[in-house]
């Protein structure tokens, strides 16, 4: 994983009064609320005898440990141990680690990386509205690497062939292609057309637009007033937790809005993740994605992109990361 990134692990709306545990990064987190209903992430462990605090409850602007019923505050700080007493010292170093933790865009994030006296600001697409009313949004886990799941987000040219069942008519041929690199911003944009010897002016296509925001989001405008947000975190090695939110201008009646919405996203999970792109995807090898080991081609410039950045932040930070 890459370190030193906001990463958005959770929906807020599913993190309500009880404690949640979620697996993020290769740690066991949990993630609960205080009195004022702030978002609080911690390691999934009590330091006492090692018992998950996610089992326990929300006591006192604390979580309490269910084994012993150690209370631990916001900043992970232990305030009770009853076993000797409310009035006893407790020494400082006797605390869980905690993550710093915003809200933002409907997500929980947390920094993961070094402590800093000011952390930069949460990432997001400044051309997405902030009205969520006409949007849906779903969360899964995928048996793939998360690297394999970013470089499938760049892949257009997958769809006339992974995807044609539900995408009959779109060409082969991507042309124009281009590719912008700003930092932590990818875009590219072009057209899928068919292969017919005429010029992208003569025989127009299918036109797309694809900002990627490094490490984990990515915006694909794949149709006028029709916009996709996929937000992809390792969970391990093996492992990734996939949110996607789906955007729509073209029906804005209350409720109905959101259904529209709804329904074309569970066909977006269905059909094109489930059926089609996973497949593919658990095929790849090897389950992480390296640009050393492909043989790219210019349409794969923005995933080539991608991956040397990538490799780039990982080979900094090896020392950080749970992979090789």
């Amino acid at each position: 994983m890459i370190f030193n990134y906001w990463y958005a692990i959770f929906e807020s709306k599913k993190l309500r009064h009880k404690p949640v545990h979620i697996k993020r990064m290769g740690e066991e987190l949990v993630l609960w609320r205080d009195a004022k209903g702030k978002a609080i992430c911690m390691i999934d462990r009590c330091p006492h005898r090692g018992a998950a605090l996610s089992l326990g409850k929300v006591k006192n602007d604390c979580i309490e440990c269910p084994y012993h019923g150690f209370q631990y505050d916001i900043k992970g700080q232990c305030r009770l141990m009853p076993c000797i007493g409310k009035n006893a010292l407790i020494p400082p170093g006797f605390r869980v680690k905690k993550f710093p933790t915003r809200e933002a865009q409907e997500f929980i994030w947390i920094w993961w990386g070094e402590e800093r006296l000011s952390l930069p600001d949460l990432p997001w697409f400044e051309e997405l509205p902030n009205d969520l009313a006409h949007t849906a949004e779903s969360s899964q886990v995928w048996d793939i690497h998360y690297s394999r799941i970013m470089e499938n987000n760049f892949d257009i040219h997958h769809l006339p062939f992974v995807h044609r069942s539900v995408t009959p008519g779109v060409g082969t041929l991507l042309d124009p292609y281009k590719v912008e690199v700003n930092g932590d911003f990818i875009r590219t944009w072009g057209q899928l057309r068919q292969d017919n010897g005429k010029s992208a002016e003569e025989s127009p296509g299918w036109f797309f637009r694809i900002i990627v925001i490094f490490p984990q989001l990515t915006l694909l405008e794949l149709a006028p007033k029709v916009r996709l947000v996929v937000v992809v975190t390792p969970i391990d090695r093996d492992y990734s937790w996939v949110a996607i939110r789906y955007y729509q201008d073209y029906v804005k009646l209350p409720v109905i809005g959101w259904f529209v919405s709804w329904l074309i996203l569970m066909v977006e999970f269905k059909i094109f993740q489930e059926k089609q792109d996973l497949p593919i995807l658990r095929s790849l090898k090897p389950k992480n994605a390296k640009k050393s080991t492909n043989k790219l081609v210019y349409p794969d410039t923005g995933s080539a992109h991608y991956l040397k950045r990538h490799e780039q932040l990982m080979y900094q930070n090896t020392h950080k990361n749970i992979e090789p």
